[in-house]
């Protein structure tokens, strides 16, 4: 657009040296004519230099405004990625922090469940056993106390040796009423022949196992007495 106004004004000016030599040819001499003629191409040359110029200055400032424009541009994509970004990480904190509080929760839960299944299982081992000391005459509970220790004498002896392996000499054995001398004698020497040591048994009394034995070797504990095998079957209909 501004070369094009710049030719018309040098058209026009050009225009207006025609006219003005035109009216010299008439009015003045040969001299005055040549040196005007010197001085349009001058005009001529300058306006083309001045074009030339403005033309670059043009050019250098659409190629300011393209690099301005690419610049921007890619700031905002910078921007725009770094807010992407942060925006992932907070969602997948946040995510984290859920899954957590979740697990915490389930845990709780889980924890829950199981405090009250063994509350209740306490509850009904505890019932059970006073309903068997309410029920049975002393002639059967007798004969239960007498089944309950031959089982828990069984399965000491069935016990592997591999799973006796204690430091210790010395156990407490837990009764429930007292028990026969020869009785003693044979979970001793049981102990002894599977652990290879000289096992001596301290005896101590506790009414609430209701039957059977329980026996304590360093940190080795065999239950054969009647309350837990109440136990053992809760836990097994549990699962």
């Amino acid at each position: 657009m501004l070369i094009i106004q710049l030719i018309i004004i040098q058209v026009l000016t050009f225009a207006a040296l025609v006219f003005v030599l035109y009216k010299i040819m008439y009015s003045a001499s040969f001299v005055e004519t040549k040196r005007l003629q010197q001085l349009s191409r001058e005009n001529a040359e300058k306006a083309r230099e001045l074009a030339a110029k403005m033309e670059e200055a043009e050019k250098k400032y659409r190629d300011k405004v393209e690099a301005a424009e690419k610049e921007a541009n890619r700031l905002r994509a910078e921007a725009k990625e770094q807010s992407d970004k942060i925006k992932e990480e907070a969602l997948n904190k946040a995510k984290q922090e859920a899954d957590r509080m979740i697990k915490q929760a389930l845990n709780t839960k889980e924890k829950i469940r199981e405090e009250i299944e063994a509350g209740l299982q306490e509850k009904c081992v505890e019932q059970s056993l006073a309903l068997i000391q309410k029920i049975l005459t002393s002639k059967n509970m007798l004969i239960l106390r007498t089944a309950v220790l031959q089982d828990a004498l069984d399965e000491i002896g069935m016990i592997e040796a591999s799973k006796l392996n204690v430091n210790t000499d010395k156990g407490e054995l837990i009764i429930a009423v007292e028990i026969t001398k020869a009785e003693k004698e044979q979970i001793a020497s049981t102990l002894s022949a599977k652990t290879g040591r000289n096992i001596t048994l301290e005896e101590t009394a506790d009414a609430s196992i209701i039957a059977g034995v329980i026996i304590k070797l360093g940190g080795l504990i065999i239950d054969g007495s009647l309350r837990g095998k109440l136990n053992e079957a809760c836990e097994a209909l549990r699962k």
